[in-house]
């Protein structure tokens, strides 16, 4: 087992938070850093484990059972235990950082109990639906869609994991209107401060 050899940093929150961002930036300033997006373990449209609205047409993509995260645990779980590289031992040793980024991602414990540092962003449901409403999805949100369930599901979701004592313990949340330059210094101060050895 290899898990001591890696710092895991989830990044969860509402919607156009600026989740992407900052994981994407993240691993762009920390070597050897990698970075998993959760958007990615999306079932496919056409899965019959979809949840339907039927008064909408169509699909609820905002709940945990629209997404594969069994998949995501897996894949996770294959490249912590994995064998490290090997380095030069005369250099300081640091531990790999994985970034771990979805809009659910401590809504399923398994992967949120692998968080070590676990970074919450937030929106104002105006500020969301103003950043949420010019963005292009595929499939495309349909008219009712955000104010019907994007809007309510996040908040139940965030009603979930604050009620875990554990989760609310661990949860630092950001406010996700700071300026993403302010953000990104924030947390990778935290990160380089965990990640000796």
């Amino acid at each position: 087992m290899n898990r001591k050899n890696w710092l895991i940093v989830g990044i969860s929150g509402v919607t156009c938070s600026g989740k992407s961002t900052l994981a994407k930036e993240l691993h762009r300033k920390l070597d050897d850093s990698i970075v998993i997006h959760q958007d990615n373990y999306f079932l496919p449209p056409h899965d019959p484990r979809h949840i339907k609205i039927p008064t909408l047409n169509h699909i609820n993509w905002e709940i945990l059972s629209s997404l594969d995260m069994n998949k995501m645990y897996s894949d996770i779980l294959n490249l912590i235990e994995s064998k490290p590289k090997k380095s030069d031992k005369s250099e300081k040793k640091l531990r790999r950082v994985l970034i771990l980024e979805g809009f659910l991602l401590f809504g399923f414990k398994p992967i949120s109990n692998l968080c070590e540092l676990k970074y919450f962003l937030t929106l104002t449901k105006e500020e969301c639906w103003k950043r949420r409403s010019i963005r292009t999805y595929c499939p495309a949100d349909v008219p009712g869609y955000f104010d019907a369930f994007v809007w309510p599901e996040y908040l139940k979701h965030l009603s979930v994991i604050t009620q875990d004592d554990q989760a609310s313990i661990e949860l630092i949340f950001i406010d996700g209107t700071m300026k993403s330059h302010e953000m990104i210094q924030m947390v990778l101060s935290k990160i380089q401060d965990l990640i000796v050895c």
